[in-house]
Formats: structure tokens, C-alpha cells, sequence
């Protein structure tokens, strides 16, 4: 194992500015409008009243395809009480000390709301001009925060490759950041969905959590409070299947290198392309299903702390599809859930769970962090540390270091 530490203790590092960035940064805003719609090269895509672009997502894959046996969690039997309930915390437990992952499905948000969601995003990503896109990049190295735009080629990785990867991110409550042009149409019902997706789905996988552990219902949700501020995002994003061939062997056809989240839990909206991986404790990629309308939850970092590591962390990363899915984009949309700032997690020794478990918390001499210090610090190394642009191999296991914090990476 290789640590290298590049700590940064405090949110005034992130002074430097980063150079402007050229229009050569990104494909020319008609380029790429042209060459990606409804997800493929060289097709022309529906619009709603010349706005809103239609984003059709590529089939799902016929191959035989090594996937991960994630644990299912139908919700829609919240309703029926305390039993019900319990009985899903039940799975959940299982899932995060196993693969760190589950598929939660029953939700009250419809297949339709996300495809729509979905549209917004990469509208917004293909339709934004690139003046605009510049005036609005998030510097999250600068800032240690997702906000705004991040263009693609700013992940630095190994030999010199550079990612292929366009992001939108915004705070839930969509006011403290300047919005693009082509969001502002959609405002009203991107917040509308925003709010229930803490409230009406979050909420109840934080509640899960707290029944797993035997604590009370709502001390995840007191972490996570909607009106309180924090550094969650929500976020757009495309995966564009654009690399040289010489450039997508030097990275071992790995579009995203394995890592951990750093907050609490991560909601990925499912989509077909078989390109998320979950990296179990023998070091095997396996890829997650797809599953219509559910979403694919995993554990994070702060997760981690609460329980000293009874709840993993999960080990995960994007790669290329396989070769009947190519040449198409991968989009969706994700929340990033991080507790308000100055939450500091660490063990919860009041859970009997953890008590019985023999846990021990995963701070040393009782140095702990707040919420928004290590969300900021881990923002602004993601793709421009030299851990990040260093060539991982199968199965080896980096350790950054930062605001004191060892990070894992994974190859």
C-alpha cells in the first residue's frame, strides 16, 4: 500500500485560482449538440417546444456480463408499520456490510419524473453555450465545492489521459449559485424534485440506518436536516464515449477511477449502461444492474465513521461499456448527500448494534472533522492530486491523505 499525503487543513488553501479556460477545453457547444443527441453519435433528437431535448439512454446489454448481487429494497412497504420497516433496515444492514451497495425500488417519484429529469440535465449540458458554461465552471479546485459546470478534461490521469466526463451540479435549494440560461425554464419543478427526494426518499434511508443500528428513528435525519446548509449536490452528468483508442488503453479503459464517496450516502438515478462497478473484497469489478425506476445507493466515508467501519465505505468506479453498448452517452442524474457543516461524524456509541459489534471509532486520540472542512478538502483533490494521476493496477490500493484523513483510491 502506497500513502501519500497531501493534506489540506482548512478551507482558506483553496485561494488559487485556476488559468481561464479556452474553448478548446470543451467540443464547441453546436459540436457537440450535433454529435450526441438521444445519447448516440449522428442522430437528431426530439425537442419540446425547441427547448427541451430528448434523451433516449442506449439498450441494455445482451453480453454476459460479470454483475454484483445487490440487495433489492422495495420501499413501498414503508406504509405498513413498524415490522415493515424493520424488516427493510434488516436488508439494508446486510447490504452495507457486505457490498456497501443496495437498489432501493417502490419509490413514489415515477420511471417518467426521472426520465424527465434526465431530459433537464442534458439539455442543459448540450444546449448551455460554452460562454456561458466558462462564466459558470465551478474551479472545484479553487473552491472545494460542486457548483456550476465541470468541463470535461479536468480529471488528470495517468499518461497524460484526461477524462471524458461533462457535469452540471447545484444545491438542492438552487439559490446560492448563479443558474444557466437553460435551467431556468425548469426551475420550479427541478427544485419540486429536488425537496422530495430528501424528504419523501432520503429521509426513509436515513430512518433504515437509524433502525439498523437501533437508535433512535431520526438521528440520521437530524444529521441531514433540508433546511440546514451543507454541501450535498445534486447533479447532471454525461459520460461521453469520445477517448482515442491509444488513450482509453493507457488508462486500461477506465473512465473514472475507483474510489470512495466522501459523505454519507450517494443516490444514483439507474440507468442501462453497464459501466458503474463495485469492487469487492477479493479486488473483482462487477457492474450493477440496471433496474428501471430504482435507485442505486451506496455507502460513503461519513457512513463509515458513524458505524467504525461496520457499514463499508463502498469501493466503486465507472468503465467503459461493453462493445454492444458503445459509441452511445451515458447521463443521469445523482444526489450527493453530506451532512450539514458543522456536523462531526464519528462513532455512535449509544447504537447496541455497534456496542455489540466491538467497534472502535476510526479517529485517532479523538480528532475528529466537521462535515464541511473534509468535504471541502476531498472536493478539491478529486482528479488533480498525484495520487489521481498516478497508473493503478489490478488491485492495488493507494492511500491519499488529506485534511489528515486517509482516503482509499482503487485499482
Amino acid at each position: 500500500m502506497v500513502v501519500v499525503s497531501t493534506s489540506i487543513d482548512s478551507q482558506e488553501e483553496h485561494t488559487d485560482i485556476p488559468r481561464a479556460l479556452q474553448p478548446s477545453d470543451y467540443t464547441s457547444s453546436t459540436a457537440m449538440t450535433t454529435a450526441h443527441l438521444n445519447g448516440t453519435k449522428n442522430t437528431e433528437a426530439a425537442a419540446d417546444d425547441g427547448q427541451l431535448l430528448h434523451f433516449t439512454p442506449v439498450a441494455p446489454s445482451k453480453m454476459e456480463l460479470p454483475y454484483a448481487d445487490l440487495q433489492q429494497i422495495d420501499i413501498s412497504t414503508w406504509n405498513d408499520g413498524l415490522e415493515a420497516q424493520q424488516e427493510l433496515a434488516d436488508q439494508l444492514y446486510k447490504a452495507m456490510t457486505t457490498d456497501g451497495f443496495f437498489v432501493l425500488t417502490g419509490l413514489d417519484i415515477s420511471e417518467e419524473e426521472i426520465a424527465r429529469q434526465v431530459d433537464i440535465g442534458y439539455t442543459v449540458i448540450e444546449k448551455t453555450p460554452l460562454e456561458e458554461k466558462l462564466k459558470l465552471d465551478g474551479h472545484m479546485d479553487a473552491t472545494g465545492l460542486y457548483r456550476g459546470f465541470k468541463p470535461r478534461q479536468y480529471y488528470e490521469m495517468e499518461k497524460g489521459v484526461k477524462d471524458q466526463i461533462e457535469q452540471f451540479n447545484w444545491q438542492r435549494d438552487m439559490e446560492d449559485q448563479p443558474m444557466p440560461s437553460t435551467i431556468l425554464p425548469y426551475v420550479p419543478e427541478v427544485k419540486s424534485f429536488c425537496e422530495r427526494v430528501h424528504k419523501d426518499v432520503l429521509y426513509k434511508v436515513y430512518q433504515l440506518f437509524a433502525l439498523a443500528l437501533k437508535l433512535p428513528i431520526n438521528t440520521f435525519v437530524d444529521f441531514h436536516k433540508y433546511e440546514e446548509k451543507d454541501d450535498s449536490w445534486f447533479r447532471y452528468m454525461a459520460y461521453y464515449d469520445e477517448f482515442k483508442p491509444e488513450d482509453e488503453a493507457k488508462v486500461g479503459s477506465v473512465w473514472l477511477k475507483g474510489h470512495q464517496d466522501h459523505g454519507a450516502v450517494t443516490m444514483v438515478f439507474s440507468q442501462p449502461m453497464a459501466s458503474l462497478q463495485v469492487r469487492d473484497d477479493a479486488g473483482n469489478w462487477r457492474y450493477t444492474p440496471h433496474v428501471p425506476g430504482g435507485i442505486i445507493i451506496n455507502c460513503g466515508i461519513m457512513m463509515e465513521w458513524w458505524t467504525g467501519g461496520l457499514f463499508k465505505a463502498a469501493n466503486h468506479r465507472v468503465a467503459a461499456p461493453p462493445a454492444d453498448q458503445r459509441n452511445h452517452t451515458r447521463c443521469g442524474v445523482f444526489y450527493f448527500s453530506i451532512p450539514n457543516n458543522d456536523v462531526r461524524p464519528d462513532l455512535l456509541v449509544e447504537s447496541p448494534v455497534l456496542q455489540k459489534a466491538g467497534v472502535k471509532s476510526l479517529f485517532k486520540d479523538g480528532k475528529t472533522i466537521d462535515a464541511l472542512t473534509f468535504s471541502r478538502a476531498r472536493v478539491a483533490k478529486v482528479g488533480k492530486s498525484d495520487v489521481y494521476k498516478q497508473a493503478w493496477g489490478p488491485g492495488t490500493r493507494l492511500v491519499e491523505v488529506i485534511a489528515g484523513v486517509e482516503v482509499p483510491h482503487f485499482g
